[in-house]
């Protein structure tokens, strides 16, 4: 016997909500864990760590109320849609989540650069900034089906990538002692993980045209390396 239905509005609006919350619980712990990479805050690994848990239990929930609404209102095209999205963007958040955790735990591995180092260091944090202005705008795109919003974010987002070349050739060009080599290569590492949340946001900001009109001819950007089924 199949659960009785209830008020459709009010399931997929907290569906929304549910998203949002999310998506705002990820936004801080990227914030959290870059903003510790440039302080060389080693106690922030532990902290993002254990919010980490609640990313995992809220996308899980997140999954579980998606399958649950699938199978009350499998005959609504529009709200079938936002399901698919839905469980597209959970997974996008929690994987978001779980780079955080990684950018938090090399935040406190090395020791802080020297000043030669300052350039990489703010090219970083401004992949960072950009990174979680792409990912809130991805989100706020689904939650209000603005496809231009949408559309916006996969720009912003794939902009990104060019800075994870431009800290590369400055960790390269940028003469440093031995001390040094360690904390050169975590910040390629925490660039690499800052660029893989924008192709997040781009997944995501991707989907919006399909979610508001069902047109799937518009695909995420070939470069984009979320790993995400499509």
């Amino acid at each position: 016997m199949s659960p009785p239905r209830t008020d459709p509005a009010a399931d997929f609006g907290a569906l929304r909500e549910d998203l949002a919350e999310l998506a705002g619980l990820v936004l801080a712990q990227v914030e959290r864990a870059v903003s510790g990479w440039d302080d060389s805050d080693a106690s922030v690994a532990d902290l993002v760590a254990a919010t980490d848990r609640e990313v995992d239990l809220r996308s899980t929930a997140l999954e579980e109320r998606i399958l649950s609404l699938h199978r009350n209102w499998a005959s609504f095209a529009a709200d079938l849609r936002l399901l698919h999205v839905g469980l597209i963007v959970a997974v996008a958040l929690e994987r978001v989540g779980n780079l955080a955790v990684q950018i938090a735990r090399l935040a406190g591995s090395v020791p802080p650069p020297d000043p030669e180092l300052d350039a990489v260091r703010r090219l970083i944090t401004r992949m960072g900034e950009r990174a979680v202005d792409a990912l809130a705008d991805a989100v706020q795109a689904v939650a209000r089906g603005d496809i231009e919003s949408g559309e916006r974010a996969v720009r912003d987002a794939n902009a990104v990538a060019p800075m994870l070349d431009q800290v590369l050739q400055a960790v390269t060009r940028t003469p440093v002692g031995t001390h040094m080599r360690a904390w050169s290569a975590a910040a390629v590492l925490v660039a690499r993980h800052v660029e893989r949340v924008a192709n997040n946001a781009a997944e995501i900001g991707a989907r919006v045209r399909f979610l508001v009109t069902g047109d799937v001819g518009v695909a995420p950007p070939p470069e984009l390396d979320s790993g995400l089924t499509p």
